[in-house]
């Protein structure tokens, strides 16, 4: 069973009710969102409903005394952020950042983590201007980077989002390094680019799924083949970072559901998932350490440079 919440966190919490009152499911898996996680936790966890491999990297979601039933598969944006500002510091020699974020759970999320990342190499943020998700206009934010001479502005934005204001910024001239994380599409991106986008760093939090070295990718671009021929509406469908994230959810799930012996309740599949043992899936590895639930801290970055190649810089 689906619902849609078209990322509306009223719709999600609506949702979650229904979920736990009228159809009293197992667990819910998936969903997109750091505003509408926000507001199903809560619910979920007071029916003792997991909550797994949600498409956020918000911190309140990695806090297990909170939310013990929820688990994360996916890097969380501080990692993410601490990464790429490691790299940008010591590599690019950035030392003047901004940022431009939605203004909701997801963006002051990644507002929090790129404030403290930058602390501990004693910089300030030097420009930070947000934008309404409703609105879809991040004009304005952009014109407020303008005077502030940076090196780097983060944009904890959507893909569209993302597109608007480095069209709007290379237009401008400005040649301020972007940096793009895991919740943008960088094939969308590019696609809805009318301006070059480098310089810019991208962090990733899966494989790269053209990589078939990977064990995992192999695997994964060999089931999205298999489904493309058994399924007519999916033979244009392309393997991506969002795919794969996918994929690997529901790898994990299965491999949890086989480590239960009983009849599964929703006790035991959280105590399950939340183990000590890792879970190795081909060669791709989830492990929860001690009051964690929180799976893993991969992050591969990748930068564009100049004349539009890419040069992975961490695998």
């Amino acid at each position: 069973m689906a619902r849609d919440d078209r990322y509306q966190a009223s719709a999600a919490a609506a949702n979650a009710m229904k979920f736990v009152s009228d159809n009293n499911v197992f667990a819910i898996i998936g969903g997109v969102g750091s505003p509408t996680a926000r507001r199903m936790a809560p619910i979920l966890r007071s029916a003792d409903v997991p909550f797994v491999g949600i498409l956020s990297g918000a911190d309140f979601l990695r806090d297990r005394a909170r939310f013990p039933n929820v688990i994360n598969l996916r890097t969380g944006y501080f990692e993410e952020t601490r990464q790429l500002v490691t790299y940008l510091y010591n590599k690019m020699g950035a030392r003047r950042f901004g940022i431009i974020y939605q203004e909701d759970s997801f963006g002051r999320s990644v507002l929090d983590s790129y404030h403290d990342v930058l602390k501990t190499f004693g910089l300030p943020i030097l420009a930070k201007a947000n934008y309404s998700w409703h609105a879809h206009s991040v004009h304005g934010s952009v014109f407020l980077m303008e005077k502030a001479d940076l090196d780097v502005v983060l944009l904890a934005t959507t893909t569209a989002t993302a597109a608007d204001a480095i069209n709007l910024a290379r237009s401008l001239g400005h040649r301020y390094v972007v940096g793009i994380l895991s919740v943008v599409s960088v094939d969308q991106l590019r696609r809805l680019l009318d301006y070059r986008f480098e310089p810019a760093v991208i962090s990733r939090i899966t494989p790269d799924v053209r990589n078939e070295k990977v064990a995992l990718v192999k695997r994964f671009r060999a089931a999205l083949e298999d489904y493309r021929k058994s399924s007519p509406d999916a033979s244009e469908l392309a393997a991506s970072s969002f795919g794969i994230e996918g994929y690997i959810v529901g790898r994990f799930v299965i491999d949890v559901l086989e480590r239960i012996p009983e009849e599964p309740t929703r006790k035991a599949f959280l105590e399950a998932a939340l183990a000590a043992d890792p879970f190795v899936i081909d060669d791709w590895v989830i492990s929860f350490t001690a009051g964690s639930n929180a799976g893993t801290k991969y992050v591969r970055l990748i930068e564009v440079a100049g004349d539009s190649s890419e040069k992975v810089t961490t695998e």
